[in-house]
């Protein structure tokens, strides 16, 4: 592996998302899909897989006062600008919301069993039917169809836009990584700056954050655990309540973006560290967290927003504080030892305050690792590795929690007939 297939890893996987990824997801399916149709749509059919069902369902949209993926694929139907990517949401006007409240009752939802990313959108007009189909990744669109007659279609190999990147990656070490991240340069960097100005508007957007503002209570000090877990927790709060500003995401989530990014920065001004210092540790934390999505999964039944993101943050932290790569696999061993096995029950605002313990836990980890304070390997799920702790968090989110989503998922329809 050379440094520049990282740092273009990097650059595709660091990019801006506008609200929650997975109806974000659902929307860009029915807007390449509409982009076929002339005619006004009657019909709206989903068939989504259980982890974009249950990421969708209650974060908030931005522009948009509703939830839930009905009116995902309605506004993004309507809006029919999938050349926007993750950021299509930017285009709603209150019209938009006029007509998808019209269409909403028209579209039907099924879950499949697919372990990854899928997405199916089939829109319906008088005269015409077209499917578009979304795999693997947010925005791999690898299928459209139109009355029965295939316009575009990829091969498996091509589902993926950087297999053997990634693949290569999921065999690394984690020193190897940071050996790597050591031979980038600023210039080569400095991009990831852009993610901490825009993850920091959004931290101080002066929405409806009630969460986030009850750290300003007396019994919070202002040091700089509080200044972190502030800003995550408002950061994430605003952005799956529907706010208008973008999120710069990591591995495909904007809410990753958030987790990675503000605890590193945090800290790196807490200790004055130089600008290469900084964008070094943000790079490092950044791909650290696409390794270990890339052994978990993207959509786990575990919040990978604190397993893989802030047990990221944590390596970036503990970067910062000059720790060996020996430090480096203590910080991953303790924060397999604090955070595993904490559910996703779906996006939504609830999940501000999950991040919150993620960071507290990543920052603990980070302090207690660079002081040679480690959880023993004979603990629990702990390893004597770093690649072996996390091979264990993916063990315990693909294997242990098997069932873990269809109860969650019964648990949220059940409410929707109460």
């Amino acid at each position: 592996m050379r440094k520049e297939e990282l740092i273009d890893l990097l650059k595709k996987d660091v990019v801006p998302a506008l609200g929650c990824t997975e109806p974000v997801c659902v929307a860009l399916c029915a807007a390449y899909a509409s982009q076929q149709l002339n005619n006004p749509i009657t019909k709206i059919e989903l068939d989504v897989n259980k982890g974009i069902y249950k990421n969708g369902m209650s974060a908030g949209i931005p522009h948009c006062e509703h939830v839930g993926l009905e009116y995902a694929a309605s506004i993004g139907a309507l809006l029919k600008n999938p050349e926007k990517q993750l950021t299509l949401f930017e285009d709603i006007e209150s019209d938009t919301i006029t007509q998808a409240e019209l269409l909403v009752p028209h579209v039907s939802i099924t879950i499949n069993d697919s372990a990854s990313i899928h997405v199916k959108c089939t829109l319906y007009t008088s005269n015409d039917t077209v499917t578009c189909m979304i795999k693997e990744a947010h925005t791999n669109i690898v299928y459209l169809e139109k009355n029965g007659i295939v316009l575009e279609e990829k091969t498996t190999q091509e589902t993926n836009n950087t297999p053997t990147v990634i693949d290569e990656l999921k065999e690394m070490k984690i020193s190897d990584i940071r050996s790597l991240v050591d031979l980038m340069t600023v210039d080569e960097l400095e991009f990831l700056l852009d993610g901490i100005e825009m993850n920091d508007q959004l931290s101080q957007y002066k929405g409806t954050t009630y969460l986030s503002d009850s750290f300003n209570h007396s019994l919070f000090s202002e040091d700089l655990l509080t200044r972190i877990i502030r800003k995550v927790t408002a950061a994430a709060e605003n952005r799956l309540d529907g706010c208008p500003l973008p999120a710069m995401s990591s591995s495909g989530a904007g809410t990753k973006g958030l987790v990675v990014s503000i605890p590193v920065n945090e800290v790196a001004e807490e200790l004055h560290v130089s600008l290469e210092k900084k964008v070094k540790a943000l790079a490092l934390t950044h791909l650290v967290n696409r390794y270990i999505n890339a052994h978990i999964g993207k959509l786990s039944p575990m919040c990978t927003c604190v397993m893989a993101s802030s047990t990221s943050a944590s390596v970036g932290i503990a970067y910062l504080l000059d720790a060996s790569d020996d430090q480096i696999g203590y910080c991953i061993r303790n924060m397999t030892g604090t955070v595993t096995g904490m559910i996703c029950d779906g996006g939504k605002v609830g999940c501000a305050l999950k991040v919150s313990i993620g960071s507290t836990a990543a920052l603990m980890c980070a302090t207690t690792a660079v002081n040679n304070a480690v959880l023993r390997e004979s603990d629990g799920i702990c390893a004597a590795t770093a690649e072996q702790c996390i091979q264990n968090m993916a063990r315990i989110g693909k294997n242990g929690m098997e069932r873990v989503d269809e109860e969650i998922i019964a648990i949220m329809k059940s409410k929707e007939c109460q």
